[in-house]
């Protein structure tokens, strides 16, 4: 695969979610599921790529969401290619590590946290009142502060 290769992005994500064996919902619009997750990953390669992700806390019913995507750039154009590319990698960094029960859960107080590697270092969400809020963390104990984490199964 040289400089001159022309795949448009969203392909090595669509190869993916196969081998994941996600189902089709609706039109570019596919769906994993865990006992107390949902992923719903977009694409469509020349207009739009994003995870939508929720988990559930099973002991408090509290939820956690986090979403990956293009936002509204125009992806049809050359110069967004390198950042799409970076977003088709981060989605399937995302499933992965969730595949390989990397993505943690546990509580703050009262609060539902996902702990998870991406992109070189660790991204803690915290769902708070109306939002979640996420950030970003060099290592694992920095990003798992207080409390008792599980994989997410």
């Amino acid at each position: 695969m040289g400089p001159d290769m022309t795949a448009e992005a969203g392909h090595r994500l669509l190869a993916f979610l196969r081998e994941l064996e996600a189902v089709e919902i609706a039109e570019s619009r596919w769906q994993l599921c865990g006992s107390i997750w949902r992923a719903t990953v977009d694409v469509e390669p020349r207009r739009w790529l994003g995870l939508a992700f929720e988990a559930l806390d099973p002991v408090t019913g509290k939820r956690a969401t986090y979403d990956i995507d293009t936002d509204l750039y125009d992806l049809s154009q050359d110069k967004q290619r390198e950042f799409v590319e970076e977003i088709e990698r981060d989605i399937i960094e995302f499933l992965d590590n969730l595949r390989k029960g990397a993505m943690l859960r546990g509580n703050d107080g009262s609060k539902f946290v996902l702990v998870f590697p991406l992109d070189g270092s660790y991204v803690r969400v915290v769902q708070g009142r109306f939002m979640a809020g996420a950030s970003s963390h060099p290592g694992l104990a920095a990003a798992r502060t207080a409390g008792d984490y599980v994989p997410v199964e």
